[in-house]
């Protein structure tokens, strides 16, 4: 039963993710809850209607988004959360930010037997090689 509601999630995650892509709205009401909050990497954190602002007005752009290596997930009754690395590249308010990775953690609750992302959170990953001594 885990190994099963891990895979649902980690399925609606996966749909979440090309939602954002493809400024999907009716896969992206669907796949977040109405309370959702997105912390990004800067530490600013979004409404889901902020967030979905600035994707249908092209202000936050993805040009990519994709999962590296497996997702891990905590079940609970009725709390799934996921963590994962990711690649990240975008354009925020016309500015590029550059090609990087990120983790992500996400959690979601399920509402009427489906399972919706509440809360996101960024974390952007350095790389500590590059800096001075």
């Amino acid at each position: 039963m885990t190994d099963d509601v891990a895979s649902q999630v980690i399925k609606a995650e996966q749909d979440r993710i090309s939602c954002l892509l493809d400024v999907d709205r009716d896969a992206y009401d669907r796949l977040h809850a109405a309370e959702y909050r997105l912390c990004n990497p800067t530490g600013t954190v979004w409404t889901k209607d902020e967030y979905l602002d600035l994707l249908t007005t092209g202000r936050l752009v993805y040009q990519e988004l994709g999962l590296i290596g497996d997702v891990e997930a905590i079940v609970g009754t009725d709390v799934v959360v996921l963590r994962y690395r990711c690649v990240i590249q975008l354009t925020v308010d016309g500015a590029d930010i550059p090609r990087h990775e990120a983790w992500h953690t996400d959690v979601y609750t399920e509402d009427s037997g489906t399972w919706r992302c509440v809360w996101s959170q960024a974390t952007g990953i350095v790389d500590l090689s590059l800096a001075a001594p």
